[in-house]
């Protein structure tokens, strides 16, 4: 599927036109390898985060073989300047422990991220989501781990807000539909209430583990592994809608999805281009970031939307 290379000077993918917030009439639904050579490389890239306005990016990176068991990454910073982005250089919280799953909140105050980082007072072993703040001048501070109504004695993924800034993430704890499920905690003044499982309309006995929430907290897209409709056991790329407080039935988003693991999707410029990660093939050994044009993808997939039936019609 992703036989076309091609750098972006930006994140609108170079013949996309954008008027007003509108990605004009040329668009191309093939997906393309996010910035060759800079970004994506021979290592493994597999989670990116940029900033609202476009001006910077985090992703995680790996020299471990795709498929390494425990595979150790850190997080690494990119600028872009006339246009070009910058070679990525260590993030100053990262690169003694295994970080990965970058998110930056939309103020560019706050960026979340997973580590297996150990964390005295709580006594954890296991991949727990961790925050860290800008500070005035404009570095970051020292990260902290959230507390036990987040993070669990299980592995925690995947975290991302919303516009109100309330948390979405993957978790491996008891109690959910499968080996890994997806959840959301509620924003408070003084930190998380709650976790909520999405339920099982998105979640499957064969695993969630990561995903991506669009501002306004109304389309979820995520991976799974071992659905029916998957082309690998390794994560396929899914999409569901909100409607009136319920989401519709997961759909494939065929034209991501390959016979390797495609993964940590991403939404950036405003919601209209869709990042992910993909090792394009079953042996795929490295992943690469990959960039479509989501506006036109997402229409696609809202015409065709199902709610799940109501249990009392069944």
């Amino acid at each position: 599927m992703h036989n076309f290379w091609r750098s972006y000077p930006s994140l609108v993918p170079m013949g996309l036109l954008v008027l007003g917030g509108c990605v004009g009439h040329l668009r191309d639904l093939t997906p393309h390898v996010f910035e060759p050579g800079t970004i994506s490389t021979p290592l493994v890239e597999y989670g990116i985060a940029f900033s609202s306005d476009g001006s910077e990016l985090y992703v995680a990176r790996s020299s471990d073989p795709w498929g390494t068991p425990r595979l150790k990454s850190a997080i690494y910073h990119s600028v872009r300047k006339n246009g070009k982005w910058a070679a990525p250089k260590l993030a100053s919280f990262s690169g003694t422990y295994n970080d990965g799953d970058p998110h930056l909140c939309p103020n560019g105050k706050t960026l979340y991220f997973t580590s297996d980082r150990p964390d005295v007072a709580a006594g954890n072993t296991s991949m727990d989501i961790w925050k860290v703040e800008r500070e005035p001048g404009g570095l970051w501070g020292s990260p902290t781990r959230l507390d036990q109504t987040i993070n669990s004695e299980a592995d925690e993924y995947s975290p991302r807000t919303d516009v109100d800034g309330n948390l979405y993430f993957a978790s491996a704890r008891e109690g959910g539909y499968g080996q890994g499920d997806l959840y959301w905690a509620k924003r408070h003044p003084d930190g998380f209430g709650k976790p909520f499982n999405l339920g099982k309309t998105i979640n499957s006995p064969t695993g969630e583990w990561n995903l991506e929430i669009d501002r306004e907290g109304n389309i979820l897209i995520f991976e799974s592994s071992g659905r029916e409709r998957n082309l690998s056991s390794y994560g396929d790329l899914y999409i569901s809608f909100k409607f009136n407080e319920e989401w519709s039935i997961p759909q494939a988003l065929t034209e991501l999805n390959t016979t390797g693991s495609d993964l940590n999707p991403e939404l950036a410029a405003n919601d209209t281009m869709l990042y992910y990660a993909s090792t394009d093939s079953l042996k795929g050994r490295i992943s690469h970031i990959y960039a479509i044009d989501f506006e036109e993808l997402c229409k696609r997939y809202k015409k065709i939307a199902v709610l799940p039936p109501d249990p009392g019609t069944e």
